[in-house]
């Protein structure tokens, strides 16, 4: 009997599920690989903690950047391994359903799907990542019903506006939660001369951060090491820096969604007005993003619950009913 995968492989974390287990697999899109062997030595945290403590032979990717396969040999052995660790093997005839971003070309689609067969799966369908959200949040995607949704990822942003079973209306920028973490960590170097580690930098977004400057006044002691002297001290980061760094990618990202909705055709904007748009996606978690989002579109906005499990939860609904959005997926196939 074909065991059925989701499969939501993002810039940041990639999420396995089956609908018998539920999600199986949440961990960072990372894995290290042994270069004299082409072994697979961890993936997800446990690659993530090798970073820079790996003597030279064994080397740590990100095969997925701004939504796209940048290496499809490590994507296959990521795919490859995150079987192995569900228990799903070739003999296990796996049809899998993964998640595309809308922005994603030809050439990617189908790179993508080649790493999942390469991989062992038997059967792979691809359904765009705004529809698998929708799907997630239990929108009625398949009737003439205008639903909204801005999926808001760590490489990259899209927005759509979905009736009857597909994408009317969408835009995206491969923009997201990363370019934020790298401008705060390029605004740290400007500014004050020092550099600190991702993972800082992660935590000074969280919990300094907000879309509407309203953390102003709080600050947070890091430690980070200086650029000319090399040695490490310990430095106040303010909620201003943060917020200056994140500017510019809120600020696209807005616009993006506002170009959405002028696209919109009236009777779906009538729709959309009315029922409000839902944030997905880990960036969706940033403080006051829904307020810089409502007053940027005009319509109300909210924030889904687990905003980064909702494509993943999408996904595993769709292997109970492959049959009925078979059409869903051949949209994603082009």
């Amino acid at each position: 009997m074909a065991l059925d995968v989701a499969l939501d492989i993002g810039t940041s974390r990639t999420r396995l599920a089956t609908s018998q287990r539920g999600v199986l697999f949440d961990e960072p899109t990372m894995v290290a690989i042994d270069t004299n062997t082409g072994d697979v030595v961890e993936l997800g945290h446990g690659a993530l903690d090798l970073v820079g403590r790996t003597s030279r032979h064994v080397v740590v990717f990100r095969p997925f950047n701004q939504g796209a396969t940048v290496d499809f040999d490590v994507t296959a052995r990521l795919i490859a391994a995150l079987f192995d660790r569900a228990g799903v093997s070739k003999l296990s005839r796996a049809r899998v359903v993964m998640s595309v971003p809308s922005l994603a070309t030809a050439i990617e689609r189908r790179a993508l799907r080649q790493a999942a067969i390469q991989a062992g799966a038997r059967e792979v369908s691809l359904i765009e990542a705004p529809l698998a959200a929708a799907i997630g949040l239990g929108l009625p995607v398949q009737d003439p019903v205008g639903s909204a949704v801005v999926l808001m990822g760590a490489g990259a942003s899209e927005a759509a506006v979905i009736s009857l079973g597909g994408i009317v209306t969408g835009g995206a920028r491969r923009l997201g939660g990363n370019d934020v973490d790298a401008a705060i960590a390029a605004l740290l170097r400007l500014r004050l001369g020092v550099v600190v580690a991702p993972a800082v930098v992660e935590t000074l977004k969280c919990s300094l951060g907000s879309a509407l400057g309203r953390t102003a006044g709080l600050s947070s002691v890091v430690l980070a090491r200086n650029v000319e002297r090399g040695d490490l001290l310990e430095i106040e980061v303010s909620a201003e820096l943060v917020n200056t760094a994140a500017r510019d990618v809120l600020n696209s990202t807005m616009r993006m969604i506002q170009e959405c909705l002028s696209d919109t055709p009236p009777d779906l904007s009538q729709d959309v007005s009315a029922r409000g748009i839902t944030l997905v996606g880990g960036q969706a978690n940033l403080e006051d993003i829904a307020d810089l989002s409502a007053t940027a579109s005009g319509v109300e906005v909210s924030v889904a619950h687990q905003a980064d499990l909702v494509v993943i939860h999408g996904l595993t609904a769709c292997l109970e009913e492959m049959a009925s959005l078979h059409a869903l997926f051949r949209s994603a196939e082009r």
